[in-house]
């Protein structure tokens, strides 16, 4: 059987939370990374994804008919089931157990809430200085401060320890994009979330997803 294809950016926080689920369910050798860059006409992306958005995962492209998957939680899960439960003991990263469901639910939709509007932000920069919104810029920057304000509040809450979940995966990879977005300081005066993406950073499969150099 021919290994999937996971199409992903080596900018993009969203295809490093697909990245970061594949290695977490020991899915190396059964997906392969195929690197591309967005917006690009002649991207060979274009041929099997119409919409180019990435992450993309490629299930088989021997039958043509282009058995895909896009968005980033369709991914983390579809992996997330791929993986023998008897082989691989650890929890989904959407657990089911009823007293947490909610709250990790709650958590879940605000950080993707935080890495949305970063996004945002760290697009909107890299636009010439004369076609930047400043008041979108201004925007997203207070929104951020808020929400890094809040999570600072309850990092040492459940959903935040233990075996890796979607709330930490969308948590860590939007506070990461301090590396392409140097003005998204969400570490002054929040010792507690500078502390646990320490942790996260020492984490097998965070430690091995961050993108070769030159792709």
């Amino acid at each position: 059987m021919p290994p999937m294809k996971l199409y992903l950016t080596p900018t993009s926080p969203y295809g490093r939370i697909a990245n970061i689920a594949r290695l977490e369910k020991g899915l190396g050798d059964r997906v392969e990374l195929v690197w591309t860059r967005t917006r690009n006409p002649d991207d060979p992306l274009l041929g099997v994804n119409p919409s180019g958005r990435i992450p993309f995962l490629l299930l088989d492209d021997s039958s043509g008919d282009g058995t895909s998957f896009e968005d980033t939680a369709v991914i983390v899960e579809f992996f997330d089931r791929m993986a023998p439960p008897l082989q691989f003991a650890r929890p989904d990263f959407d657990p089911a157990a009823p007293a947490a469901y909610w709250e990790h639910r709650r958590l879940e939709a605000m950080a993707r809430s935080l890495l949305d509007g970063v996004s945002v932000w760290a697009r909107e920069v890299l636009r010439p200085a004369g076609e930047q919104s400043p008041s979108i810029i201004a925007h997203e920057r207070c929104r951020a401060a808020r929400l890094a304000g809040y999570f600072e509040s309850v990092i040492g809450g459940a959903p935040f320890i233990g075996e890796i979940n979607m709330t930490q995966l969308l948590l860590f990879c939007v506070l990461d994009m301090e590396r392409r977005l140097p003005d998204f300081d969400w570490r002054a005066g929040r010792p507690g979330l500078a502390a646990w993406h320490g942790r996260l950073l020492t984490v097998p499969s965070v430690r091995d997803s961050v993108p070769p150099p030159g792709v």
